[in-house]
Protein backbone atom coordinates (compact mmCIF):
# COMPACT_ATOMS: atom_id res chain seq x y z
CA UNK A 1 0.00 0.00 0.00
CA UNK A 2 1.46 3.67 -1.09
CA UNK A 3 2.32 6.10 1.53
CA UNK A 4 -0.60 8.62 0.86
CA UNK A 5 -3.06 5.65 0.75
CA UNK A 6 -1.45 4.35 4.68
CA UNK A 7 -2.11 7.96 5.48
CA UNK A 8 -5.38 8.33 4.50
CA UNK A 9 -6.55 5.15 5.89
CA UNK A 10 -5.16 5.66 8.98
CA UNK A 11 -6.39 9.31 9.72
CA UNK A 12 -10.16 7.74 8.68
CA UNK A 13 -9.41 4.91 11.26
CA UNK A 14 -8.40 6.84 14.01
CA UNK A 15 -11.17 9.52 13.27
CA UNK A 16 -13.85 6.90 13.13
CA UNK A 17 -12.53 5.28 16.33
CA UNK A 18 -12.53 9.02 18.00
CA UNK A 19 -15.57 9.68 16.37
CA UNK A 20 -17.32 6.63 17.01
CA UNK A 21 -16.30 6.09 20.21
CA UNK A 22 -17.37 9.75 21.50
CA UNK A 23 -20.78 9.47 19.45
CA UNK A 24 -21.75 5.89 21.50
CA UNK A 25 -20.74 7.73 24.98
CA UNK A 26 -22.54 10.62 23.80
CA UNK A 27 -25.69 8.78 22.86
CA UNK A 28 -25.95 7.00 25.89
CA UNK A 29 -25.62 9.91 27.93
CA UNK A 30 -27.96 11.74 25.72
CA UNK A 31 -30.51 8.72 26.17
CA UNK A 32 -30.10 9.20 29.87
CA UNK A 33 -30.42 12.76 29.96
CA UNK A 34 -34.14 12.43 27.66
CA UNK A 35 -34.73 9.67 29.96
CA UNK A 36 -34.30 11.58 33.03
CA UNK A 37 -36.22 14.74 31.20
CA UNK A 38 -38.80 12.68 29.87
CA UNK A 39 -39.44 10.94 33.36
CA UNK A 40 -39.74 14.35 35.21
CA UNK A 41 -42.08 15.77 32.68
CA UNK A 42 -44.40 12.50 33.36
CA UNK A 43 -44.16 12.75 37.11
CA UNK A 44 -45.28 15.93 37.02
CA UNK A 45 -48.03 15.49 34.50
CA UNK A 46 -49.00 12.01 37.06
CA UNK A 47 -49.20 14.36 39.89
CA UNK A 48 -50.66 16.92 38.02
CA UNK A 49 -53.57 14.12 37.17
CA UNK A 50 -53.14 13.16 41.45
CA UNK A 51 -54.36 16.84 42.13
CA UNK A 52 -57.40 16.88 39.41
CA UNK A 53 -60.17 17.99 41.28
CA UNK A 54 -62.63 15.41 38.50
CA UNK A 55 -60.16 12.34 40.54
CA UNK A 56 -60.17 14.59 43.92
CA UNK A 57 -64.15 14.74 43.79
CA UNK A 58 -64.50 10.57 42.25
CA UNK A 59 -62.68 9.83 45.22
CA UNK A 60 -64.38 12.19 47.72
CA UNK A 61 -67.82 11.94 49.63
CA UNK A 62 -69.62 13.45 47.05
CA UNK A 63 -71.40 11.67 43.83
CA UNK A 64 -71.06 14.23 41.72
CA UNK A 65 -68.42 12.37 39.50
CA UNK A 66 -69.54 9.40 37.89
CA UNK A 67 -66.85 6.18 36.56
CA UNK A 68 -68.23 7.47 33.19
CA UNK A 69 -67.31 11.17 33.58
CA UNK A 70 -63.76 10.27 35.50
CA UNK A 71 -62.45 7.86 32.18
CA UNK A 72 -64.11 10.11 29.80
CA UNK A 73 -62.08 13.03 31.03
CA UNK A 74 -58.80 11.28 31.67
CA UNK A 75 -59.17 9.94 28.21
CA UNK A 76 -59.18 13.58 26.89
CA UNK A 77 -56.37 14.47 28.93
CA UNK A 78 -54.89 10.88 27.91
CA UNK A 79 -55.65 12.16 24.04
CA UNK A 80 -53.93 15.26 24.64
CA UNK A 81 -50.67 14.14 26.13
CA UNK A 82 -50.50 11.65 23.40
CA UNK A 83 -49.63 8.55 25.59
CA UNK A 84 -51.23 5.11 25.25
CA UNK A 85 -53.02 4.89 28.74
CA UNK A 86 -53.81 7.28 32.15
CA UNK A 87 -55.25 4.55 34.81
CA UNK A 88 -56.32 5.40 37.91
CA UNK A 89 -56.85 3.04 40.34
CA UNK A 90 -58.21 2.47 44.26
CA UNK A 91 -55.96 1.27 47.18
CA UNK A 92 -57.22 -2.09 45.74
CA UNK A 93 -55.10 -1.50 42.73
CA UNK A 94 -58.85 -1.68 40.31
CA UNK A 95 -58.86 0.18 37.40
CA UNK A 96 -60.90 3.51 37.72
CA UNK A 97 -60.09 4.39 33.91
CA UNK A 98 -58.46 2.52 30.89
CA UNK A 99 -58.72 3.53 27.40
CA UNK A 100 -60.40 -0.21 26.48
CA UNK A 101 -63.77 0.55 28.60
CA UNK A 102 -63.84 -3.51 29.19
CA UNK A 103 -60.57 -3.16 31.58
CA UNK A 104 -62.19 -0.58 33.50
CA UNK A 105 -62.88 -2.59 36.81
CA UNK A 106 -60.33 -5.30 36.19
CA UNK A 107 -57.12 -5.48 37.91
CA UNK A 108 -53.73 -3.29 37.40
CA UNK A 109 -51.36 -5.66 35.54
CA UNK A 110 -48.30 -5.30 36.04
CA UNK A 111 -47.11 -5.81 39.76
CA UNK A 112 -45.69 -2.59 39.52
CA UNK A 113 -47.88 -0.90 41.18
CA UNK A 114 -47.44 -1.75 44.89
CA UNK A 115 -44.87 0.47 45.98
CA UNK A 116 -47.46 3.14 44.81
CA UNK A 117 -50.41 2.23 47.11
CA UNK A 118 -48.46 0.52 49.92
CA UNK A 119 -45.63 3.11 50.47
CA UNK A 120 -47.06 5.90 48.60
CA UNK A 121 -44.02 6.36 46.03
CA UNK A 122 -43.98 8.22 42.92
CA UNK A 123 -41.25 6.51 40.60
CA UNK A 124 -40.54 5.37 36.95
CA UNK A 125 -40.68 1.72 36.21
CA UNK A 126 -40.79 -0.69 33.47
CA UNK A 127 -43.86 -3.11 33.50
CA UNK A 128 -45.79 -5.42 31.14
CA UNK A 129 -49.70 -5.07 31.45
CA UNK A 130 -52.04 -5.64 28.73
CA UNK A 131 -50.31 -2.95 26.16
CA UNK A 132 -47.21 -5.28 26.43
CA UNK A 133 -44.00 -3.83 28.31
CA UNK A 134 -44.07 -0.30 28.81
CA UNK A 135 -42.62 2.47 30.42
CA UNK A 136 -44.76 3.39 33.49
CA UNK A 137 -44.85 6.17 35.96
CA UNK A 138 -46.76 6.56 38.92
CA UNK A 139 -47.74 8.94 41.53
CA UNK A 140 -50.19 8.46 44.96
CA UNK A 141 -53.62 10.37 44.90
CA UNK A 142 -54.69 12.12 48.28
CA UNK A 143 -57.87 13.19 49.89
CA UNK A 144 -56.19 15.39 52.52
CA UNK A 145 -53.79 12.92 54.27
CA UNK A 146 -55.01 10.00 52.98
CA UNK A 147 -54.28 8.30 50.30
CA UNK A 148 -56.91 6.72 48.54
CA UNK A 149 -55.60 5.64 45.05
CA UNK A 150 -52.71 5.87 42.58
CA UNK A 151 -52.20 7.47 38.88
CA UNK A 152 -50.04 5.39 36.25
CA UNK A 153 -49.32 6.93 33.26
CA UNK A 154 -47.70 4.58 30.55
CA UNK A 155 -45.58 4.76 27.25
CA UNK A 156 -45.71 1.50 25.18
CA UNK A 157 -41.50 0.32 25.44
CA UNK A 158 -40.98 0.46 21.75
CA UNK A 159 -43.03 3.64 21.08
CA UNK A 160 -40.99 5.49 24.06
CA UNK A 161 -37.55 4.76 22.18
CA UNK A 162 -38.63 5.64 19.06
CA UNK A 163 -38.84 9.01 20.64
CA UNK A 164 -35.58 9.12 22.03
CA UNK A 165 -34.59 7.90 18.50
CA UNK A 166 -36.03 10.36 16.78
CA UNK A 167 -34.62 12.97 18.97
CA UNK A 168 -31.12 11.67 18.81
CA UNK A 169 -31.39 11.27 15.04
CA UNK A 170 -31.16 15.44 14.37
CA UNK A 171 -27.60 14.38 15.85
CA UNK A 172 -26.55 12.03 12.54
CA UNK A 173 -26.29 15.14 10.37
CA UNK A 174 -23.19 16.70 12.15
CA UNK A 175 -21.62 13.47 12.77
CA UNK A 176 -21.65 12.57 9.59
CA UNK A 177 -20.63 15.97 8.04
CA UNK A 178 -18.05 15.69 10.87
CA UNK A 179 -16.66 12.25 9.56
CA UNK A 180 -16.89 14.17 6.05
CA UNK A 181 -14.61 16.94 6.98
CA UNK A 182 -12.71 14.30 8.55
CA UNK A 183 -12.01 12.50 5.49
CA UNK A 184 -11.12 15.29 3.18
CA UNK A 185 -8.35 16.69 5.94
CA UNK A 186 -6.89 13.25 5.80
CA UNK A 187 -7.08 13.43 1.90
CA UNK A 188 -5.66 17.15 1.86
CA UNK A 189 -3.18 15.88 4.21
CA UNK A 190 -1.50 13.21 2.55
CA UNK A 191 -1.46 15.46 -0.70
CA UNK A 192 0.53 17.73 0.97
CA UNK A 193 3.16 15.25 2.76
CA UNK A 194 3.32 12.77 -0.78
CA UNK A 195 3.98 17.16 -2.38
CA UNK A 196 6.69 17.58 -0.04
CA UNK A 197 8.55 14.50 -0.24
CA UNK A 198 8.30 15.04 -3.72
CA UNK A 199 5.52 12.03 -4.43
CA UNK A 200 8.44 9.46 -3.00
CA UNK A 201 7.14 6.50 -1.21
CA UNK A 202 9.89 5.94 2.20
CA UNK A 203 11.46 2.54 0.21
CA UNK A 204 12.11 5.10 -2.60
CA UNK A 205 13.24 7.56 0.04
CA UNK A 206 15.64 5.15 2.04
CA UNK A 207 17.23 3.75 -1.34
CA UNK A 208 17.83 7.41 -1.89
CA UNK A 209 18.84 8.05 1.11
CA UNK A 210 21.46 5.28 1.26
CA UNK A 211 22.39 5.84 -2.68
CA UNK A 212 23.93 9.38 -1.83
CA UNK A 213 25.37 8.39 1.73
CA UNK A 214 27.08 5.61 0.12
CA UNK A 215 28.42 8.26 -2.97
CA UNK A 216 29.39 11.13 -0.50
CA UNK A 217 31.32 8.21 1.50
CA UNK A 218 33.23 6.82 -1.43
CA UNK A 219 34.23 9.66 -3.66
CA UNK A 220 38.03 10.68 -3.12
CA UNK A 221 36.84 14.56 -2.89
CA UNK A 222 35.80 16.84 0.29
CA UNK A 223 32.21 17.66 0.83
CA UNK A 224 31.24 20.34 3.60
CA UNK A 225 27.71 21.56 3.73
CA UNK A 226 27.09 24.69 5.88
CA UNK A 227 24.35 27.12 7.06
CA UNK A 228 24.09 30.53 5.86
CA UNK A 229 26.03 31.46 9.11
CA UNK A 230 29.03 29.46 7.90
CA UNK A 231 28.34 26.58 10.64
CA UNK A 232 28.75 22.79 9.52
CA UNK A 233 25.80 20.59 9.10
CA UNK A 234 27.18 18.04 6.67
CA UNK A 235 30.14 16.83 5.82
CA UNK A 236 31.40 13.22 4.16
CA UNK A 237 34.56 10.70 5.38
CA UNK A 238 36.73 12.48 2.88
CA UNK A 239 36.36 15.73 4.51
CA UNK A 240 36.92 14.66 7.92
CA UNK A 241 40.02 12.60 6.98
CA UNK A 242 41.35 16.09 5.69
CA UNK A 243 40.21 18.82 8.10
CA UNK A 244 40.27 16.24 11.17
CA UNK A 245 36.61 16.69 11.52
CA UNK A 246 34.29 14.26 13.66
CA UNK A 247 30.59 13.94 14.17
CA UNK A 248 30.80 16.62 17.23
CA UNK A 249 32.30 19.72 15.12
CA UNK A 250 29.06 19.27 13.45
CA UNK A 251 27.48 22.95 14.21
CA UNK A 252 30.48 24.60 14.66
CA UNK A 253 31.81 27.48 12.43
CA UNK A 254 33.71 26.53 9.54
CA UNK A 255 36.28 29.03 10.18
CA UNK A 256 37.29 27.12 13.16
CA UNK A 257 38.99 24.93 10.46
CA UNK A 258 39.79 26.89 7.09
CA UNK A 259 39.01 29.01 5.01
CA UNK A 260 39.33 32.19 7.08
CA UNK A 261 37.02 35.58 5.28
CA UNK A 262 36.31 33.39 1.93
CA UNK A 263 33.13 31.80 3.87
CA UNK A 264 32.49 35.65 4.13
CA UNK A 265 32.69 36.95 0.98
CA UNK A 266 30.86 33.67 -0.60
CA UNK A 267 27.66 34.36 1.53
CA UNK A 268 27.94 37.90 1.05
CA UNK A 269 28.00 38.00 -2.87
CA UNK A 270 26.07 33.95 -3.13
CA UNK A 271 27.38 33.55 -6.34
CA UNK A 272 29.60 30.46 -7.57
CA UNK A 273 33.19 30.55 -6.63
CA UNK A 274 35.54 28.18 -8.20
CA UNK A 275 39.34 26.98 -7.40
CA UNK A 276 40.37 28.88 -4.61
CA UNK A 277 43.41 27.26 -3.16
CA UNK A 278 43.45 27.33 0.48
CA UNK A 279 46.72 26.12 2.90
CA UNK A 280 45.13 24.17 5.66
CA UNK A 281 48.29 22.97 8.04
CA UNK A 282 51.74 22.54 6.68
CA UNK A 283 52.42 20.41 3.72
CA UNK A 284 48.60 20.47 2.54
CA UNK A 285 46.91 22.42 0.35
CA UNK A 286 43.45 21.86 -1.01
CA UNK A 287 41.51 23.19 -3.95
CA UNK A 288 37.73 24.20 -3.43
CA UNK A 289 34.51 25.02 -4.88
CA UNK A 290 31.96 26.97 -3.40
CA UNK A 291 28.26 26.51 -4.81
CA UNK A 292 25.67 28.82 -2.87
CA UNK A 293 22.35 26.50 -1.90
CA UNK A 294 18.99 28.56 -1.99
CA UNK A 295 15.68 27.51 -0.84
CA UNK A 296 12.40 27.49 -3.41
CA UNK A 297 12.33 31.16 -2.60
CA UNK A 298 15.82 31.70 -3.88
CA UNK A 299 16.83 32.56 -0.79
CA UNK A 300 20.36 32.12 0.11
CA UNK A 301 20.46 29.18 3.37
CA UNK A 302 24.01 27.93 2.74
CA UNK A 303 27.05 26.68 0.80
CA UNK A 304 28.34 23.53 -0.61
CA UNK A 305 31.97 23.31 -0.58
CA UNK A 306 33.67 20.31 -2.72
CA UNK A 307 37.41 20.46 -2.26
CA UNK A 308 40.43 18.24 -3.53
CA UNK A 309 44.17 17.37 -1.47
CA UNK A 310 46.16 19.56 -3.71
CA UNK A 311 49.04 17.44 -2.58
CA UNK A 312 46.82 14.29 -4.13
CA UNK A 313 45.77 15.93 -6.87
CA UNK A 314 49.03 17.19 -8.11
CA UNK A 315 50.76 13.46 -7.38
CA UNK A 316 48.08 12.07 -9.77
CA UNK A 317 48.67 15.04 -12.43
CA UNK A 318 52.53 15.44 -12.42
CA UNK A 319 52.63 13.23 -15.44
CA UNK A 320 49.84 14.74 -17.28
CA UNK A 321 51.36 18.08 -16.18
CA UNK A 322 54.75 17.44 -17.33
CA UNK A 323 53.15 16.28 -20.86
CA UNK A 324 51.60 19.62 -20.95
CA UNK A 325 54.50 21.48 -20.41
CA UNK A 326 56.22 18.97 -22.71
CA UNK A 327 53.47 19.84 -25.55
CA UNK A 328 54.02 23.63 -24.49
CA UNK A 329 57.40 23.40 -25.01
CA UNK A 330 57.39 21.51 -28.58
CA UNK A 331 54.55 23.49 -30.09
CA UNK A 332 56.62 26.76 -29.29
CA UNK A 333 60.17 25.46 -30.49
CA UNK A 334 58.60 23.98 -33.90
CA UNK A 335 56.91 27.41 -34.14
CA UNK A 336 60.20 29.61 -33.30
CA UNK A 337 62.23 26.81 -35.50
CA UNK A 338 59.89 27.10 -38.38
CA UNK A 339 60.74 31.14 -37.90
CA UNK A 340 64.21 30.69 -37.83
CA UNK A 341 64.13 28.60 -40.78
CA UNK A 342 62.36 31.09 -42.73
CA UNK A 343 64.98 33.89 -41.52
CA UNK A 344 67.77 31.29 -42.36
CA UNK A 345 66.13 30.58 -45.92
CA UNK A 346 65.99 34.37 -46.68
CA UNK A 347 69.39 35.03 -45.82
CA UNK A 348 70.68 32.31 -47.94
CA UNK A 349 68.92 33.48 -50.56
CA UNK A 350 70.78 37.06 -50.72
CA UNK A 351 73.70 35.54 -50.42
CA UNK A 352 74.45 36.38 -46.93
CA UNK A 353 76.28 33.40 -45.33
CA UNK A 354 78.05 35.21 -42.92
CA UNK A 355 74.95 36.21 -41.22
CA UNK A 356 73.42 32.57 -41.71
CA UNK A 357 76.04 31.33 -39.28
CA UNK A 358 76.28 34.31 -37.01
CA UNK A 359 72.31 33.66 -36.63
CA UNK A 360 72.62 30.09 -36.23
CA UNK A 361 75.67 30.50 -33.89
CA UNK A 362 73.31 33.32 -31.45
CA UNK A 363 70.10 31.13 -31.80
CA UNK A 364 71.98 28.26 -30.41
CA UNK A 365 73.86 29.90 -27.36
CA UNK A 366 71.11 31.20 -26.87
CA UNK A 367 69.17 27.86 -26.43
CA UNK A 368 72.45 26.41 -25.00
CA UNK A 369 72.62 29.41 -21.76
CA UNK A 370 68.60 28.66 -20.96
CA UNK A 371 69.29 25.09 -20.64
CA UNK A 372 71.80 25.65 -18.82
CA UNK A 373 70.49 28.26 -16.42
CA UNK A 374 67.64 26.25 -15.88
CA UNK A 375 68.60 22.47 -15.76
CA UNK A 376 71.92 23.13 -14.10
CA UNK A 377 70.81 26.31 -11.68
CA UNK A 378 67.35 25.13 -10.56
CA UNK A 379 67.97 22.25 -8.48
CA UNK A 380 64.07 22.20 -7.69
CA UNK A 381 63.13 19.83 -11.02
CA UNK A 382 59.07 21.06 -10.74
CA UNK A 383 60.50 24.54 -11.42
CA UNK A 384 62.37 23.78 -13.72
CA UNK A 385 60.20 22.32 -16.08
CA UNK A 386 57.92 25.42 -15.05
CA UNK A 387 60.61 28.09 -16.09
CA UNK A 388 61.15 26.19 -19.26
CA UNK A 389 57.45 25.85 -20.22
CA UNK A 390 56.92 29.75 -19.67
CA UNK A 391 60.19 30.16 -21.56
CA UNK A 392 58.74 28.26 -24.65
CA UNK A 393 55.36 29.59 -24.44
CA UNK A 394 56.76 33.57 -23.87
CA UNK A 395 58.76 32.97 -27.51
CA UNK A 396 55.54 31.56 -28.88
CA UNK A 397 53.70 34.89 -27.77
CA UNK A 398 56.45 36.68 -29.45
CA UNK A 399 57.57 37.92 -25.70
CA UNK A 400 60.74 38.03 -24.57
CA UNK A 401 61.44 36.02 -21.25
CA UNK A 402 64.96 37.25 -19.19
CA UNK A 403 66.24 34.55 -17.21
CA UNK A 404 68.84 35.75 -15.39
CA UNK A 405 71.81 33.68 -15.85
CA UNK A 406 72.80 34.66 -12.20
CA UNK A 407 69.62 32.55 -11.03
CA UNK A 408 70.66 29.30 -8.59
CA UNK A 409 68.22 27.58 -6.19
CA UNK A 410 70.04 24.44 -4.43
CA UNK A 411 67.49 23.57 -2.00
CA UNK A 412 64.25 24.63 -1.43
CA UNK A 413 62.85 26.92 1.99
CA UNK A 414 61.76 25.09 5.06
CA UNK A 415 58.14 26.37 5.31
CA UNK A 416 57.10 25.79 1.29
CA UNK A 417 57.04 22.36 -0.99
CA UNK A 418 57.83 22.49 -4.30
CA UNK A 419 54.20 22.47 -5.55
CA UNK A 420 53.79 25.83 -3.46
CA UNK A 421 56.88 27.45 -5.02
CA UNK A 422 56.15 26.57 -8.98
CA UNK A 423 52.54 27.84 -7.73
CA UNK A 424 53.77 30.88 -6.44
CA UNK A 425 56.28 31.59 -9.71
CA UNK A 426 53.64 30.22 -11.97
CA UNK A 427 51.24 33.28 -11.06
CA UNK A 428 53.35 36.12 -10.98
CA UNK A 429 54.52 34.98 -14.27
CA UNK A 430 51.26 34.14 -16.04
CA UNK A 431 49.66 38.00 -14.91
CA UNK A 432 53.25 39.52 -16.47
CA UNK A 433 52.37 37.24 -19.90
CA UNK A 434 49.29 38.89 -19.49
CA UNK A 435 49.84 42.60 -18.90
CA UNK A 436 52.79 42.81 -21.37
CA UNK A 437 51.85 43.06 -25.49
CA UNK A 438 52.68 40.41 -27.60
CA UNK A 439 53.87 42.31 -30.81
CA UNK A 440 57.71 41.80 -30.15
CA UNK A 441 58.35 44.71 -27.71
CA UNK A 442 56.80 43.02 -24.58
CA UNK A 443 59.45 41.57 -22.22
CA UNK A 444 59.79 39.55 -18.86
CA UNK A 445 63.01 39.59 -16.38
CA UNK A 446 62.87 37.22 -13.79
CA UNK A 447 65.59 35.83 -11.34
CA UNK A 448 65.80 33.58 -8.58
CA UNK A 449 68.41 33.66 -6.42
CA UNK A 450 69.77 32.66 -2.55
CA UNK A 451 71.16 35.70 -0.68
CA UNK A 452 71.65 36.30 3.89
CA UNK A 453 69.50 33.00 4.16
CA UNK A 454 66.94 33.87 1.77
CA UNK A 455 65.25 32.73 -1.05
CA UNK A 456 64.77 36.34 -3.52
CA UNK A 457 62.74 35.83 -6.39
CA UNK A 458 62.16 39.17 -8.69
CA UNK A 459 60.09 39.50 -11.48
CA UNK A 460 60.15 42.44 -13.77
CA UNK A 461 57.38 43.47 -16.70
CA UNK A 462 57.50 46.19 -19.26
CA UNK A 463 53.80 46.03 -19.27
CA UNK A 464 50.54 48.09 -18.38
CA UNK A 465 51.41 48.10 -14.72
CA UNK A 466 48.80 47.84 -11.83
CA UNK A 467 45.49 50.74 -12.00
CA UNK A 468 46.11 53.00 -8.92
CA UNK A 469 42.60 51.75 -8.14
CA UNK A 470 43.15 48.38 -7.99
CA UNK A 471 46.56 48.23 -6.23
CA UNK A 472 45.66 48.89 -2.90
CA UNK A 473 43.44 45.48 -2.73
CA UNK A 474 45.51 43.47 -5.53
CA UNK A 475 45.81 40.44 -2.79
CA UNK A 476 42.21 40.30 -1.92
CA UNK A 477 40.16 37.42 -3.34
CA UNK A 478 38.19 38.40 -6.84
CA UNK A 479 39.96 41.31 -7.08
CA UNK A 480 41.59 41.67 -11.19
CA UNK A 481 41.98 44.48 -13.94
CA UNK A 482 40.67 41.08 -16.09
CA UNK A 483 36.98 40.27 -16.89
CA UNK A 484 35.49 37.40 -15.96
CA UNK A 485 36.51 34.59 -12.44
CA UNK A 486 39.76 35.76 -12.30
CA UNK A 487 41.33 37.72 -9.20
CA UNK A 488 42.48 34.23 -7.33
CA UNK A 489 45.53 34.62 -8.46
CA UNK A 490 47.32 37.01 -6.37
CA UNK A 491 45.39 35.89 -3.36
CA UNK A 492 47.25 32.69 -3.60
CA UNK A 493 50.65 34.13 -3.51
CA UNK A 494 50.29 36.10 -0.71
CA UNK A 495 48.76 33.37 1.11
CA UNK A 496 51.31 30.84 0.10
CA UNK A 497 54.43 34.06 0.65
CA UNK A 498 53.15 34.44 4.03
CA UNK A 499 52.46 30.73 5.00
CA UNK A 500 56.50 30.64 4.08
CA UNK A 501 57.08 33.62 6.72
CA UNK A 502 57.97 35.54 3.28
CA UNK A 503 57.07 39.11 2.16
CA UNK A 504 56.33 40.14 -1.13
CA UNK A 505 56.24 43.83 -2.53
CA UNK A 506 55.71 45.42 -5.64
CA UNK A 507 56.26 48.72 -7.42
CA UNK A 508 54.94 50.34 -10.62
CA UNK A 509 56.93 52.33 -13.04
CA UNK A 510 56.97 51.49 -16.82
CA UNK A 511 55.15 48.31 -15.72
CA UNK A 512 55.12 46.10 -12.55
CA UNK A 513 58.18 44.79 -10.58
CA UNK A 514 57.91 41.98 -7.89
CA UNK A 515 60.34 41.31 -5.10
CA UNK A 516 59.54 38.50 -2.98
CA UNK A 517 61.96 36.85 -0.12
CA UNK A 518 60.97 33.66 1.54
CA UNK A 519 63.55 32.67 4.80
CA UNK A 520 65.44 29.55 3.86
CA UNK A 521 66.04 26.78 6.24
CA UNK A 522 64.94 23.18 4.40
CA UNK A 523 66.21 20.88 1.45
CA UNK A 524 65.30 20.16 -2.42
CA UNK A 525 63.15 17.69 -2.18
CA UNK A 526 64.24 15.60 -4.92
CA UNK A 527 67.80 16.44 -6.36
CA UNK A 528 67.27 15.37 -10.12
CA UNK A 529 68.52 18.28 -11.68
CA UNK A 530 70.50 16.23 -14.34
CA UNK A 531 67.13 15.02 -15.59
CA UNK A 532 65.47 18.00 -16.20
Amino acid sequence: MKLQQKIICLFIGVLMLSIGSITILSFYQMRNLLETQVSKDMLDVTNSIAENYVVKEYFGTSDNVSNEILNNEIEKLRQKLGVQFIVVMDMKGIRQTHPIKEKIGKRFEGGDEKAALTKGEEYVSMGKGSFGPSFRVFAPIYEGSKQVGAVCIGIIAENYYNQINERMKKFIPFIVLGLALGVWGAILLSYNIKKTILGLEPEEITLILKQKETVLETIKEGIICVDEQGKITLFNKEAGVILGLEESDIGRGITDFVYGNIIEDALGNGEPIENIEVKVRPGVSIISKFTPLRNEKNKLIGILINFRNLTEVRKLAEELTGIKKMTWSLRAQNHEFMNKLHTISGLIQLEEYEEVLKFINNVADERKNINTIVTKKIKDISLAALLLAKYSRAEESRVKLIIDENSSLKKLPKYITSEELVSLVGNILENSLDEVKNDGSGEIYIKIYEENDMLKIFVKDNGRGIRRDIAPHIYEMGVSSKEGQRGYGMYLVKNIVDEARGTINFEVNNGTAWYIDIPMGGSVQDDKSDDC
